[in-house]
């Protein structure tokens, strides 16, 4: 096997230093979108750009373009990418990898002189975590046309385009460019891999993902003179309906993924039985057949709470991502550059939604997994070790190699696919 092209030490090095923006306990990072943090973030990564000789773009969304040319005229980009964003509680790696990772291929092809006959293009996507702003993916389904803007909300009234102009970075259409196929490396964030003591694996699709907002409107009432029998009791209306939904989410089938990851309650007062409640629900599933009856079981199931506690309910729908698989054509080049590489990987569905999953609605696309310890991710202590990090990154640079229209490390021959 010949010296890899890319360094892992670099790359480790960039990680390590993007983490110290939004530093929190425990090694973690909170970056929320759109934050001052963001802002410092992005800044960062723009200067690492520019230092990498790239033209740097961004479009009305505030995703960040930095664009490597090719040596064909007018020729369509290779796009590699993910986020800068992160959980309130993150870890360092989430969405990082696959920026940092993107940036470091252009330093690598820098270092050894190599052109390309189609640009490469590293992409820092806006709002992937969906927590300061719903829906998730804001930016990457803004770039491909999928967002309705009148759904975007903000926590505490923040307006999405008002936050991009604050932090500097409202940007323009980029209808002239355009993109030939994607690729994301991201960390898996759960257990496979490392059960199958694999450092990367080839992810065959994503799951669909739909989010629903639930209130349940009871009435306020004091909690010393309220008899138990007389109350309209919004929470524990709603901890009956999340129950009841929970089970008959996994009773239609085992694979399904039903969470209440947020529960507001007012007027949250320890001495009043609340009068509002709203749940947060995120359900996936591999099969949007699955999901649709998750939301008619919804549907009946709301009426059943409503009368036996004396509830009013409202449901809506937040966000819907629909499940995705990924192009083969991709996926045998991320294929071919782990076994050029002395690698066997693992193909895996992903669990998690990521900016993937909208670029795969128009554009052929593939992500390659990176080993997560103990499965941990959305959480300080989220770790892939400097190994696993380097060799997904190499192999992720010899096969946007091989699609933009160069030789591989190994002797692949120039092609244009």
């Amino acid at each position: 096997m010949n010296k890899p092209l890319t360094s892992g030490s670099r790359l480790w090095s960039t990680l390590m230093e993007m983490a110290d923006i939004g530093a929190i306990p425990e090694n973690g990072s909170c970056r929320l979108s759109l934050t001052d943090e963001d802002r410092q973030a992005r800044d960062l990564f723009a200067r690492w750009c520019r230092d990498a000789g790239c033209t740097l773009r961004v479009d009305r969304f505030g995703n960040m373009f930095a664009i490597r040319p090719g040596s064909k005229a007018g020729a369509p980009a290779i796009l590699v990418g993910s986020h800068l964003d992160t959980q309130p509680h993150g870890g360092r790696f989430d969405g990082v990898l696959g920026v940092l990772a993107g940036l470091e291929i252009l330093h690598a092809l820098n270092d050894a002189g190599i052109e390309t006959e189609h640009p490469i293009a590293v992409v820092n996507w806006t709002n992937e975590e969906g927590v300061r702003f719903k829906p998730g993916l804001t930016g990457s389904k803004g770039f491909v046309g999928l967002l309705d803007e009148t759904t975007v909300e903000g926590d505490g009234g923040a307006d999405y385009f008002s936050e991009l102009s604050r932090i500097g970075y409202a940007g323009q259409p980029m209808t002239d460019f355009e993109v030939l196929a994607y690729y994301e490396l991201h960390i898996e964030q759960g257990p496979v891999l490392e059960a199958a003591k694999a450092p990367v694996g080839i992810v065959e699709g994503i799951q669909g993902v739909r989010w629903f907002e639930i209130e349940i409107h009871g009435h306020d009432a004091h909690a010393g003179t309220t008899p138990m029998d007389n109350r309209s009791d919004s929470f524990m209306a709603a901890a009956a309906l999340a129950s009841r939904l929970r089970e008959r989410a996994i009773s239609l089938d085992k694979h399904i993924r039903f969470t209440v990851g947020r529960i507001e309650v007012s007027p949250n007062s320890q001495n009043t039985v609340p009068g509002l409640t709203t749940l947060h629900i995120d359900l996936r599933h591999g099969s949007a057949a699955v999901l649709d009856a998750f939301e008619q079981i919804m549907a009946e199931t709301i009426p059943e709470v409503e009368a036996q506690e004396r509830v009013r309910v409202s449901a809506r729908q937040t966000m819907r991502v629909e499940p995705v698989t990924f192009d083969e054509t991709c996926r045998q080049h991320l294929l071919d550059s782990a076994r050029a590489f002395g690698l066997a990987p693992v193909s895996l569905p992903s669990g998690a939604m990521h900016d993937a999953s909208s670029l795969a609605t128009k554009v052929p696309a593939a992500m390659l997994f990176a080993q997560s310890r103990d499965g941990i991710s959305h959480n300080p202590l989220e770790w892939s070790e400097p190994e696993h990090v380097a060799s997904a990154c190499e192999i992720l640079a010899q096969a946007v190699l091989v699609h933009a229209g160069t030789k591989g490390r190994w002797g692949d021959e120039s092609r244009d696919t």
